[in-house]
């Protein structure tokens, strides 16, 4: 997510309808891969080459969801799914970055010390392309945080107990533990069982708790997101207790 108020619109009611839309046409995804012991490291593979890349989470998301449907739908040879990785990066970077940003075979090849070659790249390009119709553009979790965190921070919200003197800040702070949530929701696919535009709003919902924003879910994102804080409730418990397995991991390594 960019730090910025990129989804500040005069028509935000407009803008939320048409990533509903987007959202609403997600193939459906079954968890059903042949190679589903492999995701974890896949998506680890996705996660670090894009920080390397300095590519933005809007293209990690878009990647990770190319590589779950596709997956989903295909048994891919062991010696492959590196190249899978890579070209959903590849592919996700075309839609999402600005032409300069886009990673080229030979860049995203050298981080796997060159074991594939271009025509593989380009085979497996095209495959990927086919499946999805050449339809690969939609709305993840990222987009949806992002399009409420514009609206997440207002003058009457307190952290700490006490008033916001300074909501640039309040919201800097917020962006910063939303975006730890939504980072989370990439590694588990458990959190795939519910729309993106749910777990987008329950990232917010545990980035304002976790930030001792209060309320946690004000009235203004209940009507920017339409969930109301009853319906978070079954993924903010995920996220928490999936937050406290990982702080109790850390304790155990000091």
């Amino acid at each position: 997510m960019t730090t910025n108020k990129t989804w500040m619109t005069d028509y935000p009611e407009e803008v939320l309808a048409w990533m509903r839309q987007r959202e609403a046409k997600h193939l459906n995804y079954n968890g059903k891969s042949p190679q589903l012991a492999s995701r974890g490291e896949l998506v680890d593979l996705i996660c670090m080459v894009t920080e390397h890349l300095k590519l933005s989470v809007a293209t990690t998301h878009l990647a990770v969801h190319l590589l779950d449907r596709f997956m989903d739908s295909h048994f891919i040879l062991e010696n492959q799914l590196k190249l899978t990785a890579l070209t959903v990066i590849m592919l996700a970077a075309k839609f999402e970055e600005k032409d300069v940003n886009v990673p080229g075979y030979p860049a995203l090849n050298a981080l796997v010390e060159k074991q594939y070659t271009v025509s593989f790249f380009n085979m497996m390009e095209k495959f990927i392309l086919n499946f999805f119709k050449w339809n690969i553009g939609t709305v993840t979790v990222a987009h949806f945080a992002e399009f409420y965190l514009a609206k997440a921070v207002s003058a009457t919200d307190t952290v700490d107990g006490a008033s916001i003197t300074c909501l640039d800040i309040a919201w800097q702070t917020l962006w910063k533990s939303t975006s730890y949530f939504v980072d989370l929701s990439l590694h588990d696919r458990a959190f795939m069982q519910w729309p993106t535009s749910l777990v987008a709003a329950a990232c917010v919902a545990c980035g304002r708790l976790s930030s001792n924003f209060e309320p946690i879910w004000s009235a203004t994102l209940e009507t920017t997101t339409g969930y109301t804080i009853q319906s978070l409730s079954q993924i903010m418990d995920l996220f928490l207790r999936y937050l406290l397995v990982l702080m109790l991991n850390r304790v155990a390594l000091n």
